[in-house]
């Protein structure tokens, strides 16, 4: 695993990203209440958990690191942020390495020892697996066996982490309904004003609503 330099807390908050002690009191205490809902539905056991926004521009990034972080405040836990998103940087922002070193390139190279994925983020008791190269077969890589396999290995080997996937947007990703097949709860970003009632219906049918543990609604980018 790579060592990293711990993130300050200014870079913290100029990234978006919560910590202890923060001003914003009121955001702090949002993702609180959400880590104790999701440690309530999965009856404190570990769990994987997709994020995937409505919005066909939706970034999840954020929710994703801020949820993981929180969960990471104590110190007899730890989380990881599994990014399937390539359209966004937040998290390959934070990674420690640079190449053909991502889940994508991962599954392309038929590899076996995920150790090698899993980096710091700067972030105390918090991974990530950065999302790596985007080639043309992407979407399948995560579609596939592979992918699975990595997330099912992941929950096994540490039984005191938890696991988030930052997926794309569900308007425009097929591999969305995948992923959420491996994990055991969904929740949605929902940016204010970009999608009806309507469609928010259609997106938690399709993933089943027994899978869907809420909607985060974002008034504002």
């Amino acid at each position: 695993m790579q060592n990293s330099t711990r993130l300050s807390d200014e870079k913290k908050e100029e990234l978006g990203i919560i910590f202890p002690g923060m001003r914003d009191r009121h955001t702090l205490n949002i993702y609180r209440d959400l880590r104790n809902k999701l440690l309530r539905i999965s009856d404190y056991q570990n769990f994987v958990c997709l994020l995937s926004s409505f919005s066909p521009d939706g970034d999840t990034a954020k929710l994703s690191m801020n949820l993981a972080a929180v969960f990471a405040f104590d110190k007899s836990r730890s989380s990881i942020v599994i990014d399937c998103d390539t359209n966004h940087s937040l998290i390959e922002k934070l990674s420690t390495l640079e190449g053909d070193n991502g889940l994508i390139d991962f599954i392309e190279n038929d590899l076996d020892d995920i150790s090698i994925l899993i980096q710091e983020s700067g972030i105390e008791r918090l991974r990530i697996i950065p999302a790596g190269n985007v080639i043309e077969t992407s979407t399948e890589s995560l579609e596939s066996i592979r992918m699975r396999e990595i997330v099912t290995e992941l929950k096994k080997r540490y039984p005191d982490r938890y696991i988030f996937i930052n997926a794309p947007s569900m308007k425009l990703s097929s591999e969305v309904q995948v992923l959420a097949n491996v994990s055991d709860q969904v929740v949605f970003q929902l940016d204010s004003g970009t999608v009806d009632e309507q469609q928010v219906t259609e997106a938690v049918e399709m993933i089943g609503p027994e899978k869907v543990a809420g909607v985060v609604v974002f008034s504002g980018r």
